[in-house]
């Protein structure tokens, strides 16, 4: 009997290890997407922007890795997904955020967020998600929103925080499964989603290409 597989176009290990909760990890195959340049967020304030950005991010990686394969692929499914930090700002306006700047300014950078945007707040971390059949070309899409609160006194802890490195290379700056959860006092929603793939939107789309979930 063929083993179904699934293609997961994402370099997260993060992300592997979450849908190996769902799925054999024999049954996946990991294929990046070629280009790691991405659309921007620059100038979009309205949530109905950024999500569709957001869904269109996904698409153009699942797009990417169904270019790589050949027409013999034995492969089922595609999966790509992309998350975001998105938090409003004093006016009201919304702003994603997304990893620190790759400079010495990165600690500041985030000690602004941590201050300005997060503390005492709520924020949102959203992720969508896009699936494709190999064979037909269908293709279901989803958008997870997580809604994630802060305590109010992050300041004190914030040289410790940033001394540890673990912002680097993480959307809006840190890691609920890290050291970043001592800060989160509240998740409303799926909590697999902040830290990037959202499992209960995954065992709702699965199910309609006929795939068995572990």
């Amino acid at each position: 009997m063929q083993i179904a597989r699934l293609i997961l176009g994402s370099r997260s290990p993060r992300r592997r290890e979450l849908l190996e909760l769902l799925i054999p990890p024999e049954s996946i195959d990991v294929l990046p997407p070629r280009s790691s340049d991405e659309l921007g967020f620059d100038g979009l304030t309205s949530w109905l922007d950024i999500a569709r950005r957001l869904q269109q991010i996904a698409r153009e990686k699942n797009d990417d890795v169904l270019s790589q394969l050949s027409s013999s692929s034995d492969s089922q499914l595609v999966l790509t997904a992309d998350t975001i930090i998105v938090a409003s700002d004093a006016d009201g306006c919304y702003r994603v955020l997304g990893q620190p700047p790759d400079d010495d300014s990165w600690r500041e950078v985030v000690r602004g967020w941590f201050c300005d945007l997060y503390a005492g707040r709520s924020h949102i971390a959203a992720t969508s998600v896009c699936v494709t059949e190999v064979r037909t070309g269908r293709r279901l899409e989803r958008i997870a929103q997580s809604h994630v609160w802060f305590r109010e006194d992050a300041e004190p802890l914030l040289d410790w925080y940033l001394a540890t490195n673990e912002p680097l290379g993480k959307a809006g700056g840190y890691a609920l499964q890290g050291l970043g959860s001592v800060f989160v006092t509240r998740v409303e929603g799926s909590i697999t989603n902040v830290v990037g793939l959202p499992l209960e939107a995954i065992t709702e789309l699965l199910p309609q290409f006929g795939w068995p979930l572990k």
